[in-house]
């Protein structure tokens, strides 16, 4: 309950950050945006971190350890870059957003490929 408070008060104090700065010098207002949304990044990760650890020891001593594994690591490709798409927008740079946003995609791919292999041999076991 205390953590969402935190995160909830970093968030109003940032918009009132960019509001004042915006009226002053826009482009101030931009890094002010930046910064909390970096800070509030921070507070996401770190919250996750317990869940992770949990996930981890239920799933080792199963055979699901590489699916959860690449589950968990495509969740946290994504999750930094859509925030990094995000500043590149807020900075107004759309284009280099959407690179950012394929770049992960092809990552996530990439991870996913012994994902697939495992569930292609899985078939055609059953097939033979």
């Amino acid at each position: 309950m205390n953590e969402i408070i935190r995160i909830c008060g970093v968030a109003l104090i940032g918009i009132v950050a960019v509001s004042a700065l915006r009226g002053m010098k826009n482009e101030l207002s931009i890094f002010a945006g930046v910064a909390t949304g970096i800070v509030l990044l921070g507070f996401s990760i770190g919250a996750l971190y317990p869940i992770l650890e949990y996930v981890q020891m239920i799933t080792q001593g199963s055979g699901f350890a590489l699916y959860t594994e690449t589950i968990l690591k495509a969740l946290g490709i994504s999750v930094i870059a859509e925030s990094a798409a995000d500043i590149c927008r807020d900075f107004g740079e759309s284009a280099i957003g959407a690179r950012v946003e394929l770049a992960a995609k092809s990552l996530i791919m990439l991870l996913a490929l012994p994902v697939v292999e495992s569930l292609l041999s899985l078939a055609f076991g059953v097939l033979e």
